[in-house]
């Protein structure tokens, strides 16, 4: 099966039109037709049909269309596994927010110093969203809290850092506060609230939210306290609140990678970075 009748029909199904298509790949519309009709007559089966103006996937093609995807996908990665093992290509790098307020400056500085033809994307996110976006391989790596739950054996999550979880309150005021809840949903959050309930059994809850970066900023001004944990830039940005840990639960944040990458020289490096 010749990928370039798949990127075609991709192309024209994206683009709603033969020409569209034709234009995006630098061909005539006559090719574009003809490598369509010759996939068709491959899989005997109908690909694209005429709707209105347009051009749209047969549900044939709606079936095979997420791992005609997939094919490109691949063959678009290849380039880039091998551009990795010779520091130089693309590195689409996923973080929670906090982690990018903590390490983004010394990502940005290290990769240029280290690996200066590697392309660095920052890709913001919550812990799940990016798993999800690394299980679909949409990620190379990510730092993320670690998974409440068994990860395949193809992935390594190395832990990074600890972060205390703690009370958080404005230092001068009202402390009798409403709470403002880290989102329970997310995975840093379900720890937090584990640890509230347990200072506080009956609290009174204002608003929750997956933002801990809101979440100070509401403390700071005097809306409610919090239990959160607390990351490298929590008092660097807001040193007139109060931070008292409760108990030693900790939130990890750690390197989620695939165990096929570790000993490639561009994973090294942001291990690295990350670690000092």
């Amino acid at each position: 099966m010749d990928l370039r009748f798949i990127e075609t029909l991709v192309a024209a199904v994206d683009a709603a039109s033969l020409a569209a298509a034709a234009r995006r790949l630098g061909v005539t519309p006559a090719a574009v037709a003809q490598r369509i009709a010759a996939l068709e007559a491959e899989l005997q089966v109908s690909l694209i049909q005429r709707a209105g103006r347009g051009m749209v996937a047969t549900p044939d093609c709606e079936v095979l269309l997420p791992e005609f995807r997939k094919l490109l996908a691949i063959r678009a990665g290849l380039s880039g596994v091998l551009s990795q093992d010779q520091l130089q290509g693309i590195l689409r790098f996923g973080a929670v927010s906090t982690a990018l307020g903590d390490y983004a400056a010394d990502l940005v500085r290290g990769m240029e110093a280290q690996a200066p033809r590697v392309d660095l994307r920052l890709v913001p996110g919550a812990s799940a969203d990016l798993y999800q976006q690394m299980i679909e391989e949409n990620l190379d790596a990510a730092l993320l809290v670690e998974p409440p739950f068994e990860l395949p054996k193809s992935l390594d999550f190395i832990p990074i850092v600890q972060q205390p979880i703690g009370l958080l309150r404005p230092a001068l005021g009202e402390q009798d506060l409403p709470f403002l809840i880290y989102a329970r949903e997310a995975w840093g959050g379900a720890a937090c609230l584990k640890v509230l309930h347990r200072h506080d059994e009956t609290p009174r809850i204002l608003c929750e939210m997956d933002s801990l970066e809101t979440i100070a900023q509401l403390v700071e001004d005097g809306v409610g306290q919090a239990v959160v944990p607390q990351w490298a830039g929590l008092m660097r940005r807001h040193p007139d609140l109060q931070f008292t840990p409760l108990g030693d639960a900790r939130r990890c944040l750690g390197l989620l990678r695939w165990q096929r990458d570790a000993r490639r020289p561009v994973q090294q490096v942001l291990q690295q970075i990350l670690a000092s």
